[in-house]
Order: structure tokens, then C-alpha cells, then sequence
């Protein structure tokens, strides 16, 4: 069984047609055993009238006469097929199993004379059917909504917590403390300071309270502060301290001698768990529940603090090893938890199943089973590639983000910069044990952040070559987890194009041949305005600027001569006082012209 909700111009065609003597909604179901989908009506079908509507891969469905269906002299529904029986090209189909409906009007005789028989828009006919179908409509979305919460598949919101309880699960909320934090001078600036990503700070007062930056930050020269986002190393409410609380930079950095503050207090702030990752967890609760199953095992391990399903990878080979699991969990758990998992594993797995797994690398603890990394000696045990630490796959995503608009202040850069690493994060975050990393999926989803007009994206493992592939999927060398953490090897640079380079540019011509005939200065206006449209169209595929090619943007014309071309450069709001300078571009700055004043005459 299944439901769809039905449009408020279905309903209308209903009542409208079942008041004023045809025939509605002539039930058929789409079975092999109901075959003919033969119908009876009263006398000839209007074919004009004939209208036949159901679910089709799962949604409200009208359908076509001549593409989808025909129906015969003698009143049969056919669905249009190839030979080999499968639909025809173009042609869609009822859902197997579930009923279609079929709305005709036809020339025989009805059930007595209908005292209803205006159709036309603003009848009183018409009214009733429309105003009865706008609450029928709603009606019949409320229950589509009530059909689908009952579903893991399709449920959501409160919808999908209150399902997820019938197997005891809950939605993970917030769990990190976020906030920000302003490093200082007390002298501007002579040179731009970089504070990079991962820059580890904390409170004064002991116990300490861990935080690192969560995104690089750039203290420019000529400024006193740059402000940056963190987040706390551990979960929980240990993390929300009060404003100025934190004061210590754990590795000192060159030219910020003023220390560190947050200027306001920290709080709980990092997102909650999704539909689709709550989903994931309630299916490995329902594998779970059966126990002495791979499913069982990973799902036991996925209800640990710090595990997703993504991060336990277990194989088996009943030729070669018979009876034997080798289980790797790739997520950085303290003794506690590792101890825990051990437990898990041993209150989950089958009877007389060997697991082989690597939790003893968390610290102390040492293997109720022969670690991974123990069975060298074993002749039938599997090749493991590791790479990295044996645990992680470090890799390095390089990300360039070309903004919609080019006036961002830096507070809106670095807001683009945060939310470009935060789906950075999430998107490693995903990706589970040995899976690939799907370069056009990242791609996709920093497209998806608003105001963003373009995004150009490295991805390579730690220590590749330069002249490496780096925008192609990637895949682990082994059951290794892909990391962009600095602690296992891998990084992330976000950097946010378009920044500004503001040319304020100077020409002067010489009028000629027609251009010193009536007014000069129309004349030499005119030109002005040719000369700045040509420069303005062309400045931004300069790779370098100079007076030379500026002035080469500028075709001669019979009416002047271009003389001379100077200019004047402001970069990041910077004035450059040296006059003419030569400027490469790179693929992250965008030339302006601001001003261009001509002077010149005969």
C-alpha cells in the first residue's frame, strides 16, 4: 500500500465532472491477474474527456493518451509497450500493485436527467466544486504527510525523533562550545600576519579549556586585531566559558604581542545531527538488534561518542578465512571509549567468530584479540595497505571560492571563507573507511553556498608530486579513513577570490583629422568614454598590468591619438604609493577601474 496526495485541480475535475452526469474516478488496478483494464461505460467515451491519473514511481501521476496509454473500441486500457514488454519509449506507467483512475465523459444514457450542468467558469456549479477542492487538497496533503512519517525512508523533523525512538535512539544535538577570539597588537601592523586553522589557544584559569581556530584568519598590514572563529576540543559544557576567559596562545605567533581574548562568551553552537545521518544510525539499530552480524557489529560500535557507521569497516573471507572478521575502527577514541568498544564487539559477535581489530592503538588498553597489525606472521592473514599513521589517509584540499559580488568587506570574506571550510569538514566528515572521495560531489557542495560565483578545488593525498592529478576523485590506499585534520597529516586552505585592486588611471590624447572640428570638449569627451568602455571590458584578462597594457586595451581612432596611459593602485583598501606599478594578477584578485580621467586637446 501506498499513498500520493492528489492536486486541488484533480479534485475540482471530480466533483465538477460527478455532478454534472460523467463518470469519476472508475477504480483499476495495475496487476498482471486484472488484466484487461477493461471499462464499462454507459455509451461512447469522449475521448477529449478522458482522463486517467494514479502514482508513478511513488508520486501523483496524470496520464497521457497516445503516449502512455490507448484505449481500444471496445473500452479497454492499454499501456503502450515494447515488444520485449517494457514500457514504451517516453511512455510512463501506473506503479505495480497500485489502483489507477480513470474521469470520462460519453453520449449514453445516465441515472435520470442532471439537474446540474454548468461547467463554466463562475457558475455556482463551478464554485461549489472549487471551494469543496481547496479542502480536499489540504486534506489530502495531511494525510501524504501522516503516510510518509510513518517511514524511516521518508519521515523528518519531529516526525523522524519520535520513529527513531522505537528502537531507542536519539537525535545527537549540539555538542561542541564555538565562539571567537581576537588577536592583537599594540602597533599596526608593518606586514600581513596569517594565524592559520587549527592554532590552538585556551582559558587561563586552571582546569583549562581547549579551543583551536577553525578557520585561517589574516591580520593585515596597517590594522591592530583580526577576530577568528573556534571551536573547543572537547564535547560538552566545559567548553562555554566567559567573555575574556581565554588569554593563552599554546604556540606563539610571530608579530602579535598583545596576546588573545574572546570578547564574548563561548556556547554550545555546532549543528545538529541530520534527518539523513539519524536515518543512517536507525538502520544499524535495526541491524543491530539481530546481533551475530557484520551490521550488528558495526551498528553496536556507530552508538559510541565520536563513531559513525562510516568510520567501522569490517571484512570477511569465508574461502580464505573462514570463521574470521578483521574489524578497523578509524575514529580518535580515548581508553575509556576503546575499552567500551572491545565490550561492544564481544557482546555482539557471533558464537565462535574470531574478531581481529586495531582499538589497542588508542593508548593503554590492550587487544582481547590479536590486533591487525599483529598477524604479520599469520600466512593466511590479509594484506592491509596503510598509509599516513596505518589509521588515517591524510589528504590536502586546496579550495579557491570566486565571490557573486566583488564589494565584500573582510568580515563577509571571512564568513565565506568559515562556511567553505565547514563544508569542507562535513564533506571529509562523510566520507567513511576506504570510500573515495568524489571530486564533482565537493564541488557541488561549495557551488551550493549562498553567494558563491565559481569554486576551483585541489585534492591530493599528503606529499603527492606537484605535477600530480589533483582534480579527479581520490581513493585511500587501503581501509584507510581520508583525513584534512592537521594531527593526522592533512590540511585545508580556503581562499576567497575576487579581492579588489581599485586602478584609478590617467590618459592623455590628442585630437585629430575630425575631432577638432565643432566642440573640442564633446570631442574629447567622447573619446573619454570609447577609451573607458575598451579599458573597463578588458582589464579584468590582464594577467599583468602595466602602462603598456592598459594602454594596448585602447584601439586608436581617427578622431584622437592615445598618448600616454598612468595610473594608480589601492589594494584590500591599501593605497600603493608608488605611481605606474606593476601588478600581477593572480587568480584570486579582480582589477577594477574605479576613476579614468582624460586630459589633452589639439
Amino acid at each position: 500500500m501506498s499513498y500520493a496526495a492528489e492536486p486541488y485541480g484533480q479534485f475540482v475535475d471530480n466533483l465538477l465532472r460527478g455532478l454534472t452526469g460523467g463518470v469519476v474516478r472508475t477504480r483499476l488496478r495495475r496487476v498482471d491477474e486484472d488484466q484487461p483494464f477493461k471499462l464499462a461505460p454507459p455509451g461512447p467515451i469522449l475521448p477529449s474527456t478522458l482522463i486517467v491519473f494514479g502514482q508513478s514511481e511513488g508520486v501523483y501521476t496524470r496520464f497521457v493518451l497516445g503516449r502512455d496509454f490507448q484505449v481500444t473500441p471496445d473500452s479497454v486500457i492499454e499501456w503502450l509497450a515494447r515488444p520485449d514488454g517494457t514500457p514504451a519509449a517516453d511512455a510512463r506507467w501506473p506503479d505495480e500493485g497500485t489502483d489507477f483512475f480513470v474521469n470520462y465523459d460519453h453520449t449514453g444514457p445516465t441515472l435520470g436527467v442532471p439537474q446540474l450542468s454548468d461547467r463554466n467558469p463562475g457558475s455556482v456549479v463551478r464554485l461549489l466544486a472549487e471551494s469543496f477542492g481547496v479542502e480536499l487538497a489540504v486534506l489530502s496533503k495531511q494525510l501524504e504527510s501522516v503516510y510518509q512519517a510513518g517511514f524511516l525512508d521518508t519521515a523528518g523533523g519531529r516526525d523522524l525523533d519520535a520513529l527513531v525512538k522505537l528502537v531507542g535512539l536519539e537525535r545527537r544535538t549540539r555538542t561542541h562550545a564555538v565562539g571567537t577570539v581576537v588577536f592583537s597588537r599594540t602597533t599596526p601592523a608593518t606586514d600581513d600576519i596569517f594565524v592559520p586553522a587549527g592554532t590552538r589557544v585556551s582559558t587561563a584559569d586552571a582546569p583549562a579549556a581547549r579551543f583551536q581556530t577553525t578557520v585561517d584568519g589574516l591580520l593585515r598590514r596597517g590594522n591592530l586585531s583580526v577576530e577568528v572563529a573556534i571551536r573547543a576540543e572537547a564535547p560538552g559544557p566545559t567548553g562555554v566559558v566567559a567573555a575574556n576567559a581565554i588569554r593563552v596562545i599554546h604556540r606563539p605567533l610571530f608579530g602579535l604581542d598583545s596576546g588573545i581574548a574572546n570578547p564574548t562568551a563561548t556556547a554550545l553552537g555546532t549543528a545538529d545531527e541530520t534527518d539523513e545521518e539519524l536515518r543512517r544510525r536507525a538502520r544499524r539499530a535495526l541491524e543491530t538488534g539481530g546481533r551475530a552480524t557484520s551490521g550488528a557489529l558495526i551498528g553496536a560500535l556507530a552508538s559510541l561518542p565520536g563513531v559513525r557507521d562510516k568510520y567501522v569497516r569490517a571484512d570477511e573471507d569465508h574461502l580464505i578465512r573462514p570463521g574470521v572478521v578483521s574489524l578497523r575502527v578509524v575514529a580518535d577514541l580515548d581508553d575509556g571509549i576503546a575499552a567500551r568498544a572491545v565490550e561492544l564487539i564481544e557482546a555482539n559477535r557471533p558464537v565462535g567468530v574470531r574478531i581481529l581489530h586495531d582499538l589497542d592503538r588508542h593508548g593503554t588498553l590492550g587487544p582481547l584479540e590479536p590486533a591487525l597489525d599483529e598477524m604479520d606472521d599469520d600466512p593466511l592473514a590479509p594484506a592491509v595497505p596503510l598509509g599516513g599513521d596505518g589509521v588515517y589517509f591524510p589528504v590536502v584540499i586546496a579550495a579557491q571560492i570566486l565571490p557573486a559580488s566583488a564589494a565584500l568587506s573582510p568580515a563577509e570574506r571571512d564568513t565565506l571563507r568559515a562556511a567553505g571550510k565547514r563544508v569542507i569538514d562535513e564533506f571529509i566528515a562523510d566520507v567513511g573507511v576506504g570510500e573515495a572521495l568524489i571530486y564533482n560531489k565537493l564541488i557541488g557542495a561549495l557551488m551550493a553556498i549562498p553567494g558563491v560565483l565559481d569554486v576551483r578545488v585541489e585534492m591530493y593525498p599528503q606529499g603527492a608530486a606537484a605535477t600530480a592529478r589533483r582534480r579527479r576523485n581520490l581513493e585511500p590506499t587501503g581501509p584507510l579513513r581520508p583525513s584534512v585534520d592537521l594531527a593526522h597529516g592533512g590540511g585545508v586552505v580556503v581562499e576567497i577570490g575576487g579581492e579588489l585592486i581599485a586602478l584609478d588611471i590617467d590618459i592623455v590624447v590628442s585630437l585629430r583629422q575630425a575631432g577638432l572640428i565643432d566642440d573640442l570638449d564633446t570631442n574629447l569627451e567622447e573619446a573619454r568614454r570609447q577609451i573607458a568602455r575598451q579599458i573597463r571590458d578588458g582589464v579584468s584578462r590582464l594577467t599583468e598590468i602595466t602602462p603598456g597594457t592598459l594602454k594596448g586595451l585602447a584601439s586608436q581612432a581617427d578622431t584622437y591619438v592615445l598618448d600616454s596611459v598612468t595610473y594608480r593602485a589601492e589594494y584590500a583598501g591599501v593605497q600603493i604609493n608608488v605611481d605606474d606599478p606593476p601588478l600581477t594578477i593572480t587568480s584570486l584578485e579582480r582589477p577594477w577601474v574605479r576613476s579614468l580621467n582624460l586630459s589633452g586637446g589639439s
